[in-house]
């Protein structure tokens, strides 16, 4: 190989980083283009995007020298090739193996991210794969005999015309004298520039024939890949920045107050205006920055029920709705094992066969409906099912049994109270356990981790019409607006979208029961705590006293009172983690810095309840 492409091992490093990054992305795009082209197998553009995928993984590691990603996917671009030109059909067989061959790409993969130079055995799947593009069926893989060439990897093959076969011998490229390899191989990988020595910079003759236009790159340029921990670096400067924000706000409250009137600050005002206008202007930046599209989480959903629609012998049809809807990354890295949960129970337990459905008089095929919306500083995601629903009745008995509850208190409870049983540990109505549910365990794990993220989770459903689980999340969990209150001489800070109302004690009808205190609003019965005493763990007991406001937040469908002494007013707060100590300390989120430069503590409603409940 020439000098010119002799890289040394950082850069070589960052050249297999960014083909990882680029491999990561059109793997994901095969699983949901494959998955949907099972569904519409005359659609030959779809069949091209996934050609260009494979045929772009292949060469690419091809130049890069991990030659069983190359073998694998030069199969695979075979059996497309064929189904592109008609020469073959999408059958369920032809789409489970290369479904099962993307899986063990996605592990060569990992591999090559890992360090990790094993190879795995690639004997079968590309037997497989070869009986399969002879037009065999995937059971006569043990009868086939290989040749020494089908078994070794593939030689190296770049930038195949698209008229042309896979199959068809291309020579390797002459590093030196062939600028359009250089090009083609930069794009694949998205380094910025590798010299060559004798690259020319003019473009090579024409040989009389129409060159085939290559797609526009204009969009791709529009963007860079930036590190993560950057962004993550960039967002807590921008944290601190709110925090000096808001304390040079509150030092210019007090000096407008002592000089109220003097023109000398009035430039001073001036900037601070400025500054603070600024200030939001950026945050709102580098939060969007942060931000990704829920769709990276939803696009694994397809070839999830399609894999549990073929195991289970159902009929399950998956509609997805605002993809497009983003929020902090964050929240978008925790939220994917909950929602998988979810759906495998809604494909699993929630959908009946095609022959229970047709006996209740609904349609053969079954349908999940995964939906994404946004409502004001929080994302609403949906999963409805059109299954059995969950037998109250058997709520009921299950919750009696394990002791959660009695017949006398279900009988006083509405229907949504006794489904949320649903959600406690070990909780199962499952008559059968299958490998993929009905072991009693996970809706509790799902509940928790949403209440991790500060959001809210609720399970409608009815017998014999479906299901609907809805999850409210926050868009982000680094900067919050709160409620500044102050309650025994002690500020401190609720989540304001938790907030749903005010109410003047001296206005309100407070009662006790069972000596717990208890405020009737609107014929709601709501129970009250003291924010302080529950904050400072008295383990005397509840005291009532007297306060002038009770700040009523809401978890679910579920409504607490927390008396406060006054309000200090509403504040953009940078939420901080209180370290591994502190961390665990229920009722609290974390602390910020507030302008004065004192720390006080984000009251966690979810923990908030769960003290409430323990006290009552």
């Amino acid at each position: 190989m020439s000098d010119a492409f002799e890289l040394d091992q950082d850069e070589m490093k960052e050249i297999i980083d960014d083909f990882l990054v680029e491999a990561d992305e059109l793997i994901a795009s095969l699983d949901t283009n494959l998955v949907k082209l099972e569904t519409t197998p005359d659609d030959l553009d779809l069949l091209n995007e996934i050609f260009r995928a494979a045929h772009t993984i292949k060469g690419t590691s091809s130049f890069l020298g991990f030659e069983q990603v190359t073998s694998l996917t030069h199969k695979m671009e075979d059996i497309l090739n064929k189904l592109r030109k008609s020469e073959m059909v999408v059958t369920p067989e032809v789409m489970d193996i290369l479904l099962e061959s993307l899986d063990i790409l996605k592990v060569l993969l990992e591999n090559v991210r890992e360090g990790n130079s094993e190879e795995l055995d690639l004997t079968d799947v590309t037997k497989r794969l070869i009986v399969i593009m002879e037009g065999g069926t995937d059971g006569n893989a043990d009868s086939l005999t290989m040749s020494p060439e089908d078994a070794a990897p593939d030689a190296p093959t770049f930038e195949i015309p698209e008229e042309s076969t896979t199959a068809e011998a291309v020579a390797p490229p002459n590093f030196d004298t062939e600028p359009a390899f250089v090009a083609e191989t930069q794009e694949a990988v998205a380094v910025l520039e590798v010299p060559t020595k004798s690259a020319p910079s003019a473009p090579a003759k024409s040989s009389g024939k129409p060159s085939p236009s290559k797609p526009s790159r204009k969009s791709g340029d529009q963007t860079i890949r930036v590190d993560v921990g950057r962004v993550d670096t960039l967002m807590n400067m921008m944290g601190e920045l709110v925090l000096g924000r808001n304390s040079m706000q509150q030092s210019l409250g007090i000096l407008n107050r002592d000089h109220e009137g003097d023109q000398n600050f009035e430039g001073i005002n001036n900037a601070a205006t400025a500054i603070n206008f600024i200030t939001t202007e950026l945050q709102m930046a580098v939060m969007k920055m942060r931000m990704q599209p829920i769709g990276k989480v939803f696009g694994r959903f397809p070839r999830l029920v399609r894999d549990l629609s073929r195991d289970s012998g159902k009929q399950i049809e998956l509609k997805i709705s605002g993809e497009s809807t983003e929020l902090d990354r964050s929240v978008i890295e925790e939220i994917g094992d909950p929602l998988v949960h979810i759906i495998r129970n809604s494909c699993d337990h929630g959908l009946e066969s095609a022959e229970d459905r047709v006996a209740a008089g609904k349609p053969a095929k079954g349908s999940v409906h995964l939906e994404a919306c946004q409502e004001g500083s929080h994302i609403i995601i949906k999963i409805t099912d059109d299954g059995r629903g969950f037998a109250l009745q058997a709520i009921k008995d299950k919750a009696i049994e394990r002791g959660l509850t009695t017949e006398d208190a279900l009988a006083r409870m509405s229907e949504r109270e006794i489904v949320r049983y649903v959600f406690e540990a070990g909780f199962s109505t499952a008559k059968v356990v299958t490998d993929v549910s009905g072991r009693g365990v996970g809706m509790d794990v799902v509940r928790s981790n949403i209440e991790k993220l500060n959001g809210l989770i609720e399970l409608d459903t009815k017998e014999g019409k479906g299901s609907s689980i809805t999850i409210k999340l926050p868009l982000t969990l680094a900067i919050i607006q709160g409620l500044l209150v102050e309650s025994d001489d002690e500020v401190f800070i609720l989540p304001l979208a938790s907030v749903l109302e005010t109410v003047k004690t001296e206005q309100a009808e407070v009662f006790y029961i069972n000596k717990r205190p208890v405020l009737r609003l609107r014929d709601e019965i709501i129970p009250i705590i003291n924010l302080a005493e529950i904050l400072r763990a008295n383990s005397h007991g509840f005291i009532m006293t007297e306060k002038p406001y009770i700040v009523i937040v809401g978890l679910a469908e579920k409504k607490l009172g927390i008396i406060v002494d006054r309000f200090l007013g509403q504040e953009e707060v940078v939420i901080k983690s209180l370290g591994n100590y502190l961390g665990a300390t229920e009722g609290v989120a974390g602390a910020t810095i507030l302008g004065d430069g004192r720390i006080r503590l984000i009251v966690d409603i979810a923990g908030m309840f769960s003290v409430a409940r323990k006290i009552s």
